[in-house]
């Protein structure tokens, strides 16, 4: 009955893997107990926090003034206001088309007497809930106004808030409490998820709830952006069509964007070259002409300061070489946007004697590769790269194919030219292995075009790769591109060269 070795079996062992188990155990408790701890004093302050930043302060009685309470839920806000005395205000709820620098069309509006308020915002902004905005004054329904199902059809894919203008943000007659636009959601089909990116100045359905005197009336956004005091790095151009952005990387190309086909990056990257009558060539290559600059005159005398004006349709800037050495010509090209061509940029020999010395000049339209150019239309002419492979070609040094396209002298030359993807690159790259890895352009599908004068007697030739361009011998994935579409112009009076680029039918 007392045998010693049955004593020994029910003996509790500790090990030292037991004992350091043990120890770990307490520690993770410990450990979760003072994080719970923190975090319920983190919450604490956090409430406290936002209860303070709800108080309104009224630094002056006769000023608008406002503060928003805590969120309750995702789709009501609230705010704490003060209406000064003897001074009418309204509230007004705006919905339609909005940018950063755009005021929609007011669809309801209500007077708000002096004295503190609460103010109450819901917005049902979801094609289920039939884009419903409802404003409540100290608790009573004040505004409500539904725009239905389909005024975005298919919902938007992401929202971005709006602050007030910019040249508006120095009055104190208006007060927004909230604004909001909405980025339309696309649908390529199933597996075809397409990530686009643009910018606040682009036009967009959305809406903005503010304070304002009633007799105060906005004129519409200008169709134009960049001007003296907006975000210059933006772009200069047109708000919803093709501008100008300077690009370290690249200081000698012209690089155009086009923010509302869902991209910041180039749709167009040009390359110009000159050719001086004394044999002097100005290029990518030259190295005392590193970049341009922008002014506001042709003679380049003051630099570029746009002022907004309603009643203007049309801007200009000025892109000036700058050249290291005083000998070299300084050739000065205008850039023109007009709001009746809101697909178009036109460019032209600026009427200066800085550009006396230039007998001719060439246009070098680049990155075929990235946007897979394939279709190509001159005049009635329709041409297909890989079908081009077989014309009559010349090869360059670099291994590309170089194709003369035949001159129309007797009238204006029009060409345009796209990819044969339906779907958008980054699609096409993301879901297809022999693209990936290419860096394809990533916006919307875009129909690129050019309009020539015959007075600058164009003579157009394109190149075209067929090799993949990480592989000399494998061929270019779905077939050969064009990359690069030369333009030689005459350096003769200063007629128009429209680029257009529009989204792809």
């Amino acid at each position: 009955m007392n045998d010693p070795k049955v004593q020994r079996s029910v003996t509790p062992r500790f090990s030292l893997a037991n004992l350091l188990t043990l120890t770990a155990l307490i520690a993770l408790i410990t450990a979760c107990a003072l994080a719970y701890r923190k975090n319920r004093a983190m919450v604490q302050e956090l409430d406290g926090l936002q209860a303070l930043s709800s108080r309104l302060y009224v630094d002056s009685d006769d000023e608008l003034a406002s503060s928003e309470m805590p969120q309750v839920a995702d789709d009501f806000r609230s705010w704490n206001i003060h209406i000064p005395d003897e001074k009418n205000y309204e509230l007004r709820l705006g919905i339609g088309a909005v940018s950063e620098n755009g005021i929609p069309p007011v669809v309801s509006s209500v007077p708000i007497p002096a004295g503190q308020h609460r103010v109450t915002l819901y917005f049902g902004d979801f094609p289920s809930k039939e884009f419903r905005y409802v404003v409540y004054v100290d608790g009573k329904q004040a505004i409500e106004q539904t725009m239905g199902s389909d005024w975005i059809p298919g919902g938007w894919s992401s929202a971005s808030g709006l602050n007030w203008p910019r040249e508006l943000a120095t009055s104190t007659a208006a007060l927004q409490l909230a604004g909001r636009s909405y980025e339309p959601k696309l649908d390529f089909g199933k597996r075809h998820y397409f990530n686009g990116q643009s910018d606040d100045y682009v036009t967009r359905q959305g809406f903005r709830l503010w304070l304002d005197q009633p007799n105060r009336a906005y004129p519409p956004a200008s169709p134009f952006v960049g001007f003296a005091r907006g975000r210059r790095h933006l772009g200069i151009g047109l708000r919803d069509g093709l501008r100008y952005k300077s690009d370290s990387r690249s200081p000698y190309e012209w690089t155009f964007t086009r923010p509302n086909l869902r991209t910041n990056e180039p749709v167009l990257r040009v390359s110009a070259e000159f050719f001086a009558r004394d044999g002097t060539i100005l290029s990518n290559l030259t190295p005392s002409f590193p970049s341009w600059q922008l002014f506001n005159d042709a003679r380049g005398e003051h630099a570029l300061s746009w002022q907004a004006d309603s009643a203007k349709s049309n801007y200009s800037a000025f892109l000036k070489a700058k050249v290291e050495s005083d000998a070299a010509p300084r050739p000065t090209v205008e850039l023109r946007w007009d709001a009746s061509r809101p697909d178009e940029i036109g460019l032209r020999t600026a009427d200066t004697p800085a550009n006396d010395q230039i007998s001719r000049w060439r246009l070098r339209i680049l990155d075929g590769t990235k946007h897979l150019w394939r279709e190509l239309r001159l005049g009635e002419r329709t041409m297909n790269a890989t079908k081009a492979i077989d014309s009559d070609m010349t090869k360059s040094s670099d291994g590309k194919l170089t194709l003369d396209l035949e001159d129309v002298a007797a009238a204006d030359t029009h060409l345009r030219w796209q990819t044969d993807e339906s779907l958008p690159l980054q699609i096409l790259e993301r879901t297809q292995r022999n693209y990936a890895g290419m860096g394809l352009y990533e916006g919307l599908p875009v129909t690129l075009a050019v309009q020539i004068p015959r007075e600058l007697k164009p003579a157009l030739s394109v190149s075209l790769v067929d090799e993949a361009p990480d592989a000399s011998d494998s061929a270019f994935p779905g077939g050969a591109v064009f990359d690069e579409i030369q333009i030689n112009l005459e350096a003769v009076g200063h007629e128009w060269i429209w680029l257009r680029a529009k989204p792809m039918q």
